[in-house]
């Protein structure tokens, strides 16, 4: 799934924990390993990092280091595109005093214009575990058929106790103003008739590929997507939420009239793949 990893490296207080989480995944993907850090390469940060390397036991010829000076998010884009890299790792921050994360500008600009998938980790672990609960977005329904696939290998991989796939309802609100007219009964039929076409799509979409025999949870809700998605991975738990990477870059504009993925990143819930395509 992926061959080639990076991370991007910064010298913060979670350095060892991102350190070891991309050991993690690079373990788990048997792939490739690249540290890219953006600053000066000084006989000081060389030591800081070897120290780093040698507390988690990792063997530098096992890995590649690239150091490069210049505006972080546009070297490291750079250099995810000259490396042909499948996964990039990053990090969210915490706010203070509040259970809620938020995407620093350079991880920001990252998710709009990275050419790779991106992982972004809220809560990094020194000594890392797998994710258990993973919540995969299917909004999109077919559209978002790679997503899925590609959501319930991680699953399988990490062995994941819950899988969740979320669908919110396209044009809920308005189906059912239309309907509000009706009597109660009639409102209530409606209400139930477009949850079960939605859940049955759901499960045809699930019957032409290959679930791994894992337990799948299909959720169904009404509402803004973007909202109940993050409502969602909150409720259950999600230590991971998949979501399908736009097409096209995100520009100024979708922060004007947002993409619902501009929203998921005002109001991360929990770590968060943006599965790219078009790779």
């Amino acid at each position: 799934m992926y061959n080639k990893i990076a991370l991007a490296l910064a010298f913060s207080p979670r350095c060892l924990a991102m350190l070891s989480e991309s050991i993690r995944i690079k373990n788990l993907f048997n792939a490739e390993l690249i540290l890219i850090h953006v600053g000066p390469q000084t006989e000081h940060e060389e030591e800081y990092l070897n120290k780093l390397l040698k507390i988690i036991e990792l063997d530098k010829s096992n890995i590649r280091i690239i150091w490069k000076q210049g505006k972080p998010s546009t070297t490291i884009l750079n250099c995810c595109k000259r490396e042909n890299i499948d996964l990039l790792l990053a990090g969210a921050l915490r706010r203070e005093n509040i259970f809620k994360y938020y995407i620093g500008s350079t991880a920001r600009k990252i998710l709009r214009k990275a050419n790779c998938s991106v992982l972004l980790l809220t809560n990094p672990q020194e000594v890392p575990g797998p994710f258990k609960k993973i919540v995969i977005n299917g909004t999109e329904g077919v559209n978002d058929l790679r997503t899925i696939k590609r959501g319930l290998y991680w699953a399988h991989m990490e062995d994941a106790s819950q899988v969740h796939i979320f669908k919110a309802i396209p044009g809920f609100g308005l189906s059912m103003m239309v309907a509000g007219e009706d009597s109660e009964s009639e409102y209530t039929e409606t209400r139930r008739s477009i949850i079960h076409e939605e859940l049955e799509e759901m499960e045809q979409l699930l019957s032409t590929i290959d679930t791994k025999d894992q337990k799948i949870n299909v959720k169904v809700a009404a509402g803004k997507a973007a909202y109940e998605l993050c409502r969602f991975a909150e409720k259950t738990e999600a230590d991971l939420l998949i979501v399908k990477a736009p097409l096209r870059k995100l520009i100024f504009l979708d922060r004007l009239f947002p993409h619902y993925l501009e929203q998921v990143m005002s109001d991360l819930p929990t770590n968060l793949l943006f599965d790219k395509h078009n790779k």
